[in-house]
């Protein structure tokens, strides 16, 4: 069957006038549900026996078409290109050791459903405040792409337990070599960025924890090429000279995400203290197109710090398990999004009593071999990752085109973020919120208007 557009000879026949006219709606439902659809396309069935399917105009709504398209005596049928989905989630066991225990612990990765009016009642793993990977990863999957496919994610951090040397370092038995790309450590100015502190390695894991391989837990886009940059030491700290280092050779490695989960402190307030990194962040991201995500700080004010602070750079709150704003999450005007982060709320409204903090395979205690899911991790750094990670997503699922850049990335994540209050555990201020809390399968599912 040819896909046809709804061109004007069909418009003349009178076919889609109430369409063209109608406002647009949503493309479609939310993926991995029953109901989900093909956006932007129509099949329709004549009278005479023919059938096509018909690509919706921009800004045309998919049901508003079909019931105008059903208001012609020649047509028999039109209705929005359904899809049947097969029952799938990965199977990493989490600690529970069951297949699909994962979702025991990473509610920050399943979707919203009945709490949010997703579903008509509850799921067996649901959760306010998690951003519908499985959604997101049913979507690529039927566009026969890996999660992450083509995207080069440079994780500016502590290093990543990537591969083992030894007697001291042992690879993260959830990654795999092929995942990686060449990197380097600025602190000790070698070729091999291995992480002394579990921050990092933590931070790659949300990002790119491998999936569905009956090990461990998940990552957002295991396909994706992550390129470790060590700037920050064995206590967590980085100075803006390696920070800076790192950013360019991110650049220079041809990152398409930097994801930089640290924060100076309120003292250092503009680019007037670290201009080498302002430099070269605007090189990243006007010369170079590259979507450079930051954490907005963990002071808790109305504040938000360097270098998520810098104006061409995505800035991301922290929410809890109940999609509040967590406490600990700076914001202010200029924020960008929010996204899954951990911890508790006492934000004003917030319905949320949890605390349920993020996990993924790291360093358990304080050997650089042993690891495990350590509780405590919560903070702007976990949801910098997880934005780092959908943006990965997006590449992947062509819906912005081979090569997406920075503008359009940033639109596509902020245009599709859940800003509705029956959707968030707390009335939404965009000053608390930005965009709204991001939504994997919403991001990967059609391209937003104006993206």
């Amino acid at each position: 069957m040819r896909i046809r557009k709804l061109t004007p000879a069909l418009v003349a026949l009178g076919l889609v006038a109430a369409a063209l006219i109608a406002p647009a709606a949503t493309p479609a439902q939310t993926p991995g549900q029953a109901s989900a659809y093909v956006p932007g396309e129509l099949l329709v069935g004549f009278e005479d026996g023919t059938e096509r399917l018909l690509e919706v105009p921009a800004g045309v709504g998919v049901r508003e078409a079909a019931r105008a398209l059903r208001a012609n005596e020649r047509v028999a049928f039109a209705a929005p290109n359904y899809i049947a989905v097969a029952t799938w989630a990965p199977n990493d066991p989490g600690p529970s050791g069951k297949p699909k225990g994962w979702r025991r612990k990473q509610w920050n990765f399943l979707p919203c459903g009945s709490d949010c009016g997703q579903a008509s009642g509850p799921l067996n793993y649901e959760s306010r405040g998690g951003l519908n990977a499985l959604g997101a990863w049913r979507t690529i999957r039927r566009r026969g792409r890996g999660s992450g496919e083509g995207a080069r994610v440079a994780v500016l951090d502590s290093g990543v337990a990537y591969r083992s040397r030894k007697p001291t370092f042992r690879k993260s038995p959830d990654f795999a070599r092929k995942q990686f790309l060449r990197g380097y450590d600025f602190v000790q100015n070698d070729k091999l960025p291995l992480d002394q502190y579990g921050h990092g390695t933590h931070v790659a894991g949300t990002i790119a924890e491998r999936t569905d391989n009956g090990i461990a837990l998940t990552g957002l886009a295991p396909a994706a090429k992550i390129i470790p940059v060590r700037v920050l030491n064995a206590g967590g700290l980085g100075t803006a000279r390696d920070i800076t280092r790192g950013i360019r050779f991110a650049i220079k490695r041809r990152a398409d995400v930097i994801n930089m989960s640290f924060e100076f402190g309120a003292n250092v307030g503009s680019c007037k203290k670290v201009p080498t990194i302002c430099r070269a962040l605007i090189s990243a991201t006007n010369r170079h197109g590259v979507l450079v995500v930051a954490s907005a700080g963990n002071d808790g004010d109305s504040t938000i710090n360097h270098p998520a602070a810098v104006s061409r750079v995505l800035a991301v709150g922290g929410t809890t398990q109940g999609a509040c704003v967590a406490d600990y999450s700076d914001h202010v005007s200029g924020l960008d999004l929010i996204a899954p982060g951990g911890g508790s709320s006492g934000q004003v409204g917030c319905q949320d009593s949890s605390a349920g903090s993020i996990f993924q395979l790291t360093f358990q205690g304080f050997s650089f071999r042993r690891f495990g899911y350590p509780g405590g991790y919560h903070g702007t750094s976990m949801a910098a990752a997880h934005a780092s990670g959908v943006a990965a997503m997006v590449i992947s699922s062509g819906v912005l085109g081979r090569h997406p850049r920075r503008l359009a990335l940033e639109c596509q994540l902020e245009a599709t973020a859940r800003d509705s209050t029956t959707e968030l555990g707390q009335p939404y201020d965009s000053n608390l919120m930005g965009a709204g809390l991001i939504d994997a399968a919403a991001a990967v599912a059609a391209r937003a208007p104006g993206c």
